[in-house]
């Protein structure tokens, strides 16, 4: 599927820890290093424990052993998370973009007052919120009311998932 996927043009490729107990990971790993310069790789933290500094780091550690990578292009907040200040969140992040670890950051299944707010935190941490990752398909398309309006405002890219209307 990997090789299919890059002879037709593909080479933006999203996963989780969450997704496959890690395996999803483990495999993209090992077919993205082959011609890694090529592929975009992003990956989730924060889906569980939070959004707190040490479970982000101990979580994108985790992922960067499973994906065998030191740098992934794209990390997103897997969710929103009303207990952990936001400026902690993204001066953890901006640590991360900084010290080379990701490229961007990223932000998945959240509202366009979280990501508003959110990134007013990233401002402040001196980095900034690069793409947003929305349900979005022809049956869900709840993300053109506010989401989409707002990123184009704000110059924020988006990857919606689930675009064959899927529910992952």
């Amino acid at each position: 599927m990997f090789e299919a996927c890059k002879g037709a043009g593909i080479n933006f490729f999203d996963t989780a820890h969450t997704y496959t107990g890690g395996s999803s990971e483990r495999m993209l790993g090992q077919f993205a290093k082959l011609d890694r310069e090529e592929q975009i790789v992003a990956t989730k933290a924060g889906y569980t424990g939070g959004s707190g500094r040490n479970n982000i780091i101990r979580q994108f550690d985790e992922n960067r052993i499973r994906l065998g990578l030191d740098t992934v292009d794209i990390l997103y907040l897997h969710r929103w998370d009303p207990e952990t200040p936001l400026q902690e969140t993204f001066e953890t992040l901006g640590a991360l973009l900084r010290s080379g670890k990701i490229r961007y950051i990223g932000v998945s299944n959240f509202a366009a007052w979280q990501v508003t707010k959110a990134q007013a935190a990233a401002n402040i941490a001196g980095t900034r919120i690069d793409i947003i990752q929305p349900m979005y398909s022809l049956v869900k398309r709840q993300a053109e009311v506010e989401l989409f309006p707002m990123v184009l405002s704000e110059e924020i890219a988006v990857a919606p998932y689930s675009p064959l209307g899927v529910d992952c």
